[in-house]
């Protein structure tokens, strides 16, 4: 009898195997259909929007030489029309993505927190486009000052820069990854700083730091300000991102506690909030305010990097001894300027390209600890069924 119920046990357990195993295959196919779906999708709304672009650049353009860019001129209608398509493409495009099985997870996202996710990731393509195209097209004016094309060509350059936007917005919605949210924060930070430079009519702001640039007012402190809270934006959506990779992750590693997991979303909740509050809050308006959100920002990423060990003890040991060589470049640069080797301004530029990296790095390895967690019982299933 013993014996009996231990070979029904058995079968039942490779029944589940078998099951589980076709499940896995299954989401795998259903992947690689949509990764197809979307591509044959992109290539039609690059094709809609290059037609808008033709339409739009013929109305506009008809019958005049065209500047390139004073006035009604090629760059401002290029400039339009990539952020009003990205912004329209990446907003149907991440509403999609919710039909992968490798995102399923955002079908569960509340109406509200989607709608903010949607806006944050569509408005922060959209303003890197835009500011892209503006460096273009004002370095253009400057290596031909006063140049006008015909209609002809600048309908066909708005039409491409249309299809060119609607592309490569609808393909990089469609899958948002951790990664990829650290490279669009780099993108809103170094398009909005350049942009807020080319503006600046203080040509001694380096002298001092890039906070100057937000406190002058007009077109270049909306610029710069503008960029913080979009940076606040992306941040926030990639604390909700590393939460979910870690849930995920925390299937297959017990150590991953739901304590641990908190810690990481509150620290880039916190750093996102220190973007948005050194926007809100003006050099001119207070100094020790601005202060309070720009260190603020600099002691909690440290913190966070020296405690990475206790934090998330399951990560490899080279990421947490790189993120303590970070936290130890940082301080390193701080002495520098503190000792007037150089200016805050060249500190703060230092420390950006140090934690971009490192945070690549952080969800380059927690993506491939993810994927490598996931694809063990897989694995393990697969062996069992061929035994």
């Amino acid at each position: 009898m013993a014996r009996f119920a231990w070979t029904q046990r058995a079968h039942l357990e490779a029944a589940a195997m078998r099951i589980e195993t076709r499940l896995h295959r299954r989401g795998v196919l259903d992947a690689r259909r949509f990764a197809v779906r979307t591509e044959a999708r992109a290539i039609v709304v690059a094709t809609l929007a290059f037609g808008a672009g033709l339409a739009g650049g013929a109305v506009g353009f008809w019958g005049r030489a065209v500047p390139v860019w004073e006035g009604a001129s090629v760059g401002a209608g290029g400039i339009a029309v990539a952020a009003s398509i990205t912004l329209a493409t990446a907003s149907v495009s991440y509403r999609l993505a919710a039909r992968d099985p490798m995102q399923a997870w955002l079908k569960d996202i509340a109406r509200s927190r989607r709608v903010w996710m949607t806006s944050a990731l569509a408005v922060s393509l959209a303003a890197v486009f835009g500011m892209i195209l503006w460096m273009l097209f004002h370095a253009a004016s400057l290596i031909w000052p006063g140049v006008a094309v015909d209609t002809l060509t600048a309908t066909m350059i708005v039409a491409l820069v249309a299809g060119t936007s609607g592309y490569t917005a609808f393909t990089v919605a469609a899958h948002v990854t951790p990664s990829r949210l650290v490279v669009l924060l780099f993108a809103v930070v170094a398009t909005g700083f350049a942009v807020s430079v080319a503006t600046t009519r203080d040509d001694g702001w380096y002298q001092y730091h890039f906070s100057e640039l937000g406190g002058r007012g007009g077109v270049t402190g909306a610029i710069f300000n503008a960029t913080l809270i979009l940076a606040g934006g992306v941040t926030a959506l990639l604390a909700l991102y590393l939460l979910t990779s870690l849930e995920q992750w925390a299937h297959t590693e017990p150590r991953l506690t739901r304590a641990r997991m908190i810690i990481v979303f509150a620290v880039f909740l916190a750093l996102a909030a220190c973007f948005i509050g050194a926007a809100l809050v003006p050099v001119t308006t207070s100094q020790v305010g601005h202060n309070v959100f720009a260190i603020g920002m600099a002691v909690v990423f440290g913190a966070f990097l020296l405690g990475l060990r206790w934090i998330l003890p399951c990560l490899p040991r080279a990421m947490i001894a790189f993120a303590v060589a970070v936290a130890s470049g940082i301080v390193f640069s701080a002495v520098l300027f503190w000792v007037g080797y150089y200016t805050l301004a060249t500190h703060e530029m230092i420390c950006a390209g140090l934690v971009v990296g490192c945070l690549l790095l952080f969800t380059r390895t927690l993506a491939v600890a993810e994927r490598a967690a996931s694809a063990a019982p897989a694995a393990d299933v697969a062996a069992e069924t061929d035994r």
